[in-house]
């Protein structure tokens, strides 16, 4: 069990260069964030190796601001092949210097306009395209849902459609990241989900609900949804994503509790 710790979220009182080091000291296995482009690339390789830490993921991104915000939004129900390949094609080396488990991609925002059949096969189609080349390079992209509660308008919320779309493009490079915290804000969480397509998700994102804060904090019973998504053939990182109500380095007594499980 591989277990990252997102440093744009947790130890947010200290500088981001000792969060790596805090990551460490409560001995996770890895780290992850959002954004590249706003990185010292190079110091964060050489603290994660100071510390023997591992790199799980990070969001595909570009050094062209205006690409930069319109893939934190999400482009791939636009359907702009292009610009993705581009960030792709930039990010990549990136993921190679961080020796990254996986690259995130978002879908992005409801087009009004555009017909839903129409926003899903330009999902599909962007995918599609990427494929070859993340196998190519050894990359592993991972799509992401997001609620559309705190994403107001968010195309793809719910993880069966996104699922369908990934079995179409059908690559070992392509998976679902699986944020636990969102499916359950959507009511759409399912441990039965999980296993049936477990070779499809390369990532998860853990924060309990409501509030998104640390497990054992709200309703989500992590120590057995941990523990089962363990007994699978699951081999990625379970990343923690979530504003701490107490010192971080306090929240990981259900690590604990599923080890004894």
């Amino acid at each position: 069990m591989r277990v990252s710790s997102c440093i744009d979220m947790m130890f947010g009182d200290k500088a981001f260069a000792d969060r790596i080091a805090s990551v460490s000291k409560c001995g996770l296995d890895g780290i992850e964030f959002w954004k590249w482009t706003n990185k010292d690339i190079n110091e964060v390789v050489d603290l994660k190796n100071k510390y023997n830490l591992g790199f799980a993921v990070f969001n595909i991104d570009s050094k062209d601001e205006k690409l930069s915000n319109d893939l934190s939004r999400g482009i791939l129900n636009a359907g702009r092949v292009d610009e993705l390949l581009t960030a792709l094609e930039e990010s990549t080396p990136v993921y190679k210097k961080l020796n990254a488990s996986a690259m995130i991609v978002l879908v992005g925002e409801t087009l009004p306009d555009v017909p839903h059949e129409v926003q899903v096969e330009n999902v599909y189609k962007c995918l599609k395209a990427a494929a070859p080349i993340a196998e190519a390079n050894d990359v592993t992209l991972v799509v992401e849902p997001l609620n559309t509660i705190e994403r107001e308008n968010y195309f793809m919320p719910y993880a069966a459609e996104l699922m369908d779309i990934l079995e179409r493009v059908d690559s070992p490079n392509v998976k679902m990241l699986y944020d636990i915290y969102h499916q359950n804000v959507m009511g759409d969480f399912s441990l039965e989900f999980i296993k049936a397509n477990i070779d499809r998700i390369g990532h998860f994102h853990v924060a309990d609900f409501p509030g998104r804060h640390e497990p054992g904090s709200a309703t989500v019973d992590y120590v057995s949804i941990l523990s089962e998504i363990n007994k699978t053939n699951y081999n990625g990182y379970y990343g923690l994503e979530y504003r701490a109500t107490k010192p971080d380095s306090e929240t990981f007594g259900f690590l604990k509790e599923i080890n004894n499980v």
